[in-house]
């Protein structure tokens, strides 16, 4: 019933004047039917009202059981139950991200920072317990195992690209980052949209999407199987993931490469120990995963340039059969990914945290 909380002032007036109505109209019918009873024609039409009212009623339910117990996310974000799991789920630090730590806060000085920069997988897109993401299990082991030697931060948003994180995170929000401390950005292989045009029409068919009819744009049941149809329909029209698949052979890649040049560069001149983390897109993962190119390339940059990196394609492929998406229509990693991706990271990427004395 929590939801309830977070429903519009405007959706429960208009829900519950629907439901007085609804009661009332009922009454009325009922009443009217016992009265026309000896009236076999008037009869006719009063129970047609009611057999409208019992199919009104069944189209409210599902409406009802959406807008106060459902609580799903999809990929985009598109349906109004995925941006109220948001308005639930999310609550943010000083700075404006998903973390209950502050940022730099008290010590951070003394202790060795672990920044974990990244866009929606590190947000932890589709988790509800920010506990469960990678990056604060994480943070709890290196409590437990050095207690008061570290603070580690989640620094992260939905949609953030490489340019983004670059020249806006990195420059202005992680200006505190000092010298030996560890930033972990978590590479996610959509982090290259915003150097193809083809991003551009993407998303402008994806706005095209939105209903103006406002029984699916204000709703929850039917704004929910209205996406979900256009989903289907749309499917064959653009393909976000086969363009992002011919990113990685052409132009885009080269505008991507310069970036980490630049992020490179000036983590060498503050002396920031860079390291790299590699996210498979899940629903993709398996044998003929069409994305292993695109890890061949990203691995053999960081590797030529001596960049700690770890790639979770080959870590989270023996596990996709168990299920790591939060949910079908959700491809971002669930609590079972993020506890696989946390365990490879203290063992192959960040051991020496763990070692320290």
């Amino acid at each position: 019933m929590k939801t309830l909380l977070f429903l519009s002032d405007g959706y429960l007036v208009n829900m519950a004047a629907w439901l007085l109505t609804g009661v009332a109209a009922l009454l009325v019918f009922i009443k009217q039917r016992q009265k026309y009873r000896q009236q076999p024609k008037k009869l006719k039409w009063m129970n047609a009202a009611l057999s409208a009212w019992f199919l009104l009623a069944a189209l409210t339910l599902p409406e009802l059981y959406c807008a106060v117990f459902y609580d799903e996310t999809d990929s985009f974000s598109l349906t109004n139950s995925s941006r109220r799991w948001f308005s639930i789920h999310v609550q943010s630090n000083q700075s404006g991200f998903r973390d209950s730590r502050e940022l730099f806060g008290p010590g951070f000085k003394e202790k060795k920072n672990v920044v974990f920069l990244g866009d929606s997988f590190t947000f932890g897109h589709g988790v509800r317990n920010v506990d469960d993401r990678f990056s604060d299990r994480i943070a709890q082991e290196l409590d437990a195992n050095q207690p008061g030697q570290f603070l580690t931060n989640n620094v992260s948003l939905p949609g953030l690209d490489t340019r983004q994180m670059v020249d806006d995170i990195f420059r202005d929000q992680l200006a505190g980052l000092k010298k030996n401390d560890v930033l972990v950005y978590t590479f996610v292989l959509n982090d290259i949209e915003y150097f193809d045009e083809k991003t551009g029409a993407f998303y402008q068919n994806q706005q095209s999407l939105h209903p103006t009819n406002f029984l699916f744009r204000d709703t929850y049941f039917y704004n929910l199987m209205y996406y979900r149809v256009k989903q289907i329909s749309q499917s064959g029209r653009f393909n976000y993931y086969d363009y992002l698949q011919s990113s990685y052979e052409g132009e885009p890649w080269n505008r991507l490469a310069r970036k980490f040049d630049e992020l490179r560069h000036l983590c060498a001149e503050r002396e920031i120990d860079l390291r790299i983390v590699i996210f498979p897109f899940l629903q993709n993962l398996g044998d003929a995963y069409p994305f292993s190119a695109a890890h061949q390339r990203l691995v053999a940059y960081f590797k030529t340039h001596n960049i700690p990196c770890l790639d979770l394609a080959p870590v989270l492929e023996p596990h996709v059969n168990t299920g790591l998406t939060v949910n079908r229509f959700d491809a971002h990693p669930n609590e079972r990914a993020h506890q696989l991706s946390a365990e490879a990271m203290q063992t192959d990427l960040l051991s020496d945290l763990f070692d320290a004395e």
